[in-house]
């Protein structure tokens, strides 16, 4: 329940106050957080008289671009809980006020700010953890942060509180976390949790503060972090979330040249219901009936021409985000939810128990689509019509003091059509610097759209590992890796685009920290060398790399790399058939010697502003007419721009050209625009531009294909969000084409589409 705070502080006098509460330096761990007995009004001010009362650390390490050096700027944080929530106020000075970058957009968005904010390690595992942070205007960016993953999920959205103040010696934010949003041993004595607090200062270079220090020669980042004892009997309750929805949309088509008359179509209203239920501390069960999965969000545009492999696009909707990372593997992209497209119903249970860590998924989908992979290329098998049913289950177990073992199980099947894939993984410190991660996988399809001629059984059985070793100190770095997945290997529910081969890879490099003051604060030098088969035993490619990356002024990233690989297509590859192809069909498949090269590069001329390029080119092979030998050049330029507190705008242009002698196979341009108006914390309008044109040279193809084609796609939205749940939107939608069947630019589709959905916390 949100609560608001009233009256206003007077600086000095407050600071006074912490300072009766003493300073705890960070090498005094674990800290103490007292409880409190008071609620908050979450403003900024930091009015009430409890703030006396609490933990007051400060942030006195630099840790980015320095190593662990004395922070050039005063951080203070402050910490208590009041038995419901856990309450954090974070005092950050500034010698010059002016340059604070503050903006209004949407969560999880203001990335290119001023940050203040905090980890926190609920169970202590030295695994993961919550992150919270807010720019000086109370913007919310929340994330998951797993180690055993080795990644950071930001698409994960809780419902907390925040507030910024900018004041004439900096800023100061305040923050309400209500326990019934984190996860947390299931036990009533004190506990002990990891914590940092963290402030992000973007200038000349991106500066990091921190309460703990971060060692470079560690292959951890949660387990690094301090240790705070508290929370004696607090509860996350049997907390209940209802979210019901509501949605209406209308959309109209038509198919020039053929059909120039709008096709109207009629209001469509749907509605739903999500519930989240806290059924203990640390276990969480969401169910979902006709979920709400509309895609408001437009993808961007990616090129899919002369490309042998399927694009991949992100997971948004949220009933499948919460708890995502209770699903995720050492390797492998084992669970794509994105696969269950049209669900009458989704039910998951997620929680972790001591060293126990479990998620179960079953869903009903009416709409079955999955990847079906190769080792040279992929493609989607679709059938809008098909109901299927998807189930997944995650099982780990904490061994020692960072490493973990894991299963997995998923499952999908109609009358006709079933795969069952499983896995075993896990991570292994052998020191700080030294780790292993490994993952085993069988799966059993029976797919009539896929038959195998070379068996004899009812269904295909797969099998297959990935192994890898790295080792990451503060300068060098190597690793070695091995993948290795046989010819009916799939995982119908993943996203796993490649089987039928084996890839061996060796790799290192050295990294040069600077010293305070230095232009450039890193340079990393790197290469690899790699071997990829397919299950015959012929070699698929060969190839040697090296790059190097180097950080500077600007928050500057500059990075370039060339390499050479020999490269085998077999004529499988592409269904294409060609008069003149350079690789003939009855020749089984051809070999390509090629030289690649790229360079990427990034920097901010003002913190508001980011404009960067990429470059990659060299020797390629052309799909589109055949198995040829090719050259390619890829161009691509970026901007973001926060052009007033309220309005941003970005932007990406990309040129994609690939030729031969005779003369350009196909030349491709697009560009994503997204331009947002930000009214206040709640309010913003955005419209979205997806633009793409693709000319084809017909005098080098036997194809009846277009010689020009162009799309676009339009949309308009206005968005008042509550909160991630409670939300609003209205917007409108259209498309269209421009190519050799009409004269101009033709619409083919207009929508108009409205959702309302509102968080009952009980």
């Amino acid at each position: 329940m949100l609560v608001k705070m009233v009256g206003k502080i007077v600086a000095g006098a407050v600071l006074s106050l912490f300072v009766l509460c003493g300073v705890v330096d960070a090498k005094q761990t674990p800290i103490t957080i007292p409880k409190v007995k008071a609620e908050i009004t979450v403003d900024g001010e930091l009015t009430e008289d409890f703030w006396q009362q609490a933990t007051k650390v400060d942030l006195t390490y630099e840790t980015r671009p320095g190593e662990n050096i004395t922070a050039k700027i005063k951080t203070s944080a402050y910490i208590a809980e009041n038995g419901s929530s856990l309450l954090i106020a974070l005092i950050a000075e500034d010698p010059s006020p002016e340059k604070i970058q503050a903006s209004l957009k949407d969560r999880d968005t203001v990335w290119a700010d001023d940050l203040l904010g905090f980890k926190v390690d609920t169970f202590n595992d030295e695994r993961k953890a919550y992150n919270f942070f807010v720019n000086p205007l109370g913007i919310q960016m929340d994330s998951i942060e797993d180690d055993v993953a080795g990644n950071e999920d930001s698409s994960w959205n809780a419902i907390w509180y925040s507030e910024g103040k900018i004041t004439e010696s900096g800023y100061q934010v305040e923050i309400e976390i209500p326990f019934e949003i984190l996860r947390f041993p299931n036990q009533s004595d004190i506990k002990t949790w990891g914590i940092d607090f963290v402030r992000m200062y973007p200038r000349d270079y991106g500066y990091r503060f921190a309460f703990n220090k971060v060692k470079r020669d560690q292959s951890c980042r949660v387990c690094q972090i301090g240790k705070v004892t508290g929370f004696k009997d607090i509860e996350s309750g049997q907390n209940l979330e209802v979210t019901p929805y509501v949605s209406a949309q209308r959309s109209d088509t038509r198919s020039p040249p053929t059909e120039t008359q709008w096709q109207n179509g009629d209001f469509e209203f749907d509605t739903g219901v999500d519930v989240r239920w806290g059924v203990t501390d640390n276990s969480v069960l969401n169910a979902t009936i006709n979920p709400d999965f509309s895609q408001v969000e437009a993808d961007s545009v990616q090129l899919n021409v002369n490309q042998t492999f399927a694009l991949f696009f992100q997971e948004r909707r949220p009933f499948f985000l919460e708890g995502s990372d209770y699903f995720k593997t050492s390797f492998l992209n084992f669970l794509h939810t994105r696969n269950i497209a049209d669900p009458d119903w989704g039910l998951k249970y997620t929680g972790k128990s001591g060293k126990h860590s479990y998620g179960v998924l079953a869903a009903t989908d009416n709409s079955t689509a999955y990847l079906i992979p190769g080792a040279q290329a992929s493609g989607i098998q679709d059938d809008a019509s098909l109901e299927s049913e998807a189930f997944a289950g995650r099982y780990s177990y904490d061994m020692g003091d960072k490493s973990q073992v894991g299963a997995m199980l998923t499952h999908r099947s109609t009358d006709d059509y079933e795969n069952t894939a499983a896995s075993i993984d896990g991570k292994y410190y052998f020191t700080d610097e030294d780790v292993l991660r490994y993952q085993a996988v069988y799966s059993k399809t029976d797919d009539p759209s896929t038959p195998n001629p070379d068996t004899n059984e009812d269904y295909d059985k797969g099998y297959g590992y990935a192994i890898a070793y790295n080792h990451n100190g503060r300068n060098w770095n190597w690793r070695a890796s091995r993948f290795d997945f046989n010819e009916d290997f799939r995982a119908d529910l993943g996203f796993i685009n490649q089987n039928g081969f084996s890839r061996d890879v060796i790799g290192g490099g050295y990294t040069w920290h600077g010293e305070d003051g230095d232009t450039f604060n890193r340079i990393h030098w790197g290469g690899d060398v790699d071997q990829t088969k397919d299950y015959t035993g012929q070699v698929l490619e060969e190839e040697a790399e090296f790059w190097v990356n180097i950080n500077g002024p600007y928050q500057s990233f500059i990075g370039f790399g060339s390499g050479v690989r020999d490269v085998w297509y077999s004529n499988e590859t592409t269904r294409i058939d060609s008069t003149m192809p350079d690789c003939p069909r009855d020749s089984g498949g051809c070999e390509f010697d090629q030289t690649f090269y790229w360079f990427s590069a990034n920097f901010r001329p003002i913190t508001s502003l980011q404009l960067g390029m990429n470059y990659n080119g060299g020797d390629a092979v052309d799909f589109v007419t055949g198995i040829k030998a090719a050259d390619r050049r890829n161009y691509s330029a970026f901007a973001n721009w926060q052009a007033t507190r309220h309005f941003y705008i970005s932007g990406d242009y990309g040129i994609s050209k690939i030729w031969r002698n005779e003369g350009d196979i196909f030349r491709s341009n697009t560009i994503n625009l997204n331009s947002t108006y930000q009214f206040d914390k709640e309010q913003y309008l955005r419209l979205t531009i997806r633009y793409s044109d693709i000319d084809f040279n017909q005098s080098l193809q036997d194809l009846s294909t277009r010689s020009d084609a162009k799309s676009i796609g339009r949309q308009l939205l206005y968005a008042y969000k509550v909160n991630p749940r409670t939300v609003f939107f209205l917007g409108y939608s259209d498309n269209g084409f421009e190519d050799d069947t009409v004269n101009s630019f033709e619409k083919t589709g207009r929508s108009v589409f409205s959702k309302f959905s509102y968080a009952f916390q009980l």
